[in-house]
């Protein structure tokens, strides 16, 4: 009895948002994914607030406070056995609370956990990252990102846009977050909108291709003055990231 009241106690203590690749967790996943929360911003939990206080410095040393959340968490089969994802982000929906309250050039944060679940502990990190600045006025965009499946080889990773609008002018770019031997990276370096192209936009999504031996293609669609034109991007595996060719 005591084991299913903490279980559904840190249930209600993550905040998760659904997913269309949620999968019936196993009786012990919430219970991990607070350990990790636990581990990485400390012993911070807000009741009130179902989030993790966490203050972050910028390159600057400047530091501003955050309350992180737990997105749904992943359980997929891997090569080598099972593994668990999630993602974390900022809370957006503070009120009262001028901690949380935030300008339009403070980031929202992101943190992402690769888990290896079994072992004495339950579970040991594969890859993992805090919390990487995205996006404007404290919304990291990635409150929104996709747990997309990326290789034939069981890779996954989270695909989300962020960005923002200065004296009317919008940027924001795809990111798509994984995890590469090791570390939590970044490898999309695919625009939606730019500065110097506001009429162009572009649209990302992951190409599902049973016969790839690496990271699937990123499928794209560039829409400018009423024509669109598709084509694909190939992950560069040397450079470990997804740009557009030239002339595109």
């Amino acid at each position: 009895m005591k084991t299913v009241i903490a279980t559904a106690i840190a249930w209600a203590a993550l905040g998760a948002t659904g997913s269309a690749f949620a999968q019936a967790a196993a009786p012990d996943t919430a219970g991990i994914v607070k350990e990790v929360m636990d581990d990485t911003y400390g012993q911070t939990y807000d009741a009130k607030n179902t989030c993790w206080a966490f203050t972050w410095k910028d390159d600057q040393g400047e530091s501003a406070d955050y309350c992180m959340r737990a997105s749904t968490p992943q359980v997929v089969d891997g090569p080598k056995g099972k593994l668990l994802y999630f993602h974390t982000y900022n809370a957006t929906d503070i009120h009262g609370d001028p901690r949380y309250g935030y300008s339009q050039v403070q980031p929202g944060l992101m943190g992402a956990f690769k888990l290896r679940l079994g072992g004495k502990q339950g579970w040991t990190y594969e890859a993992s990252e805090a919390a990487t600045d995205y996006g404007t006025a404290g919304d990291c965009g990635c409150t929104r990102a996709q747990f997309v499946k990326l290789s034939n080889a069981g890779d996954y990773g989270w695909l989300f846009v962020s960005g923002g609008t200065w004296q009317g002018v919008s940027v924001a770019d795809y990111s798509l977050v994984a995890a590469i031997k090791g570390r939590i990276t970044d490898i999309s370096k695919i625009p939606q909108v730019t500065e110097k192209a506001q009429g162009v936009t572009y649209t990302a999504s992951v190409k599902d291709d049973p016969t790839a031996k690496g990271f699937y293609p990123l499928h794209v669609v560039k829409k400018s003055a009423g024509k669109s034109e598709a084509f694909d991007v190939p992950f560069d595996a040397a450079k470990s990231v997804y740009a557009l060719p030239a002339g595109r």
